[in-house]
């Protein structure tokens, strides 16, 4: 659902800039098909494509990325604090590799979780 989102903003931010999925997808070294499924959500989008389309399209990170993030209901977010306190705690003390494998699967359990 949150690739649909991100999807429709980067089609209506490359429409807004005249671009066609064609020019757009050369200035960003992806192929038309690719830039397509980014639109139509029906391909995984990585923080580092957003920020590259981002700046292809001199739009703000937070463009595509605000609105595709629920917000917390307050009493849920004290809550979310202690635990993300814990957590920011912990990983600081793990190697980098372990980081790097823990958020590989953070992802994985995300994925699974929509």
């Amino acid at each position: 659902m949150i690739y649909k989102t991100i999807g429709k903003k980067i089609q209506k931010a490359r429409e807004e800039a005249g671009l066609s999925q064609e020019e757009l997808s050369s200035r960003l070294g992806y192929t038309q098909a690719a830039l397509s499924n980014y639109e139509l959500g029906k391909r995984r989008l990585y923080l580092p494509n957003i920020e590259q389309i981002a700046r292809e399209l001199n739009k703000p990170l937070s463009y595509f990325l605000e609105e595709s993030i629920k917000p917390v209901p307050s009493e849920q977010k004290e809550n979310q604090d202690d635990i993300l306190s814990e957590i920011m705690t912990l990983l600081s003390e793990m190697p980098a590799e372990e980081k790097v494998y823990l958020l590989e699967y953070i992802k994985w359990r995300r994925d699974r979780l929509r």
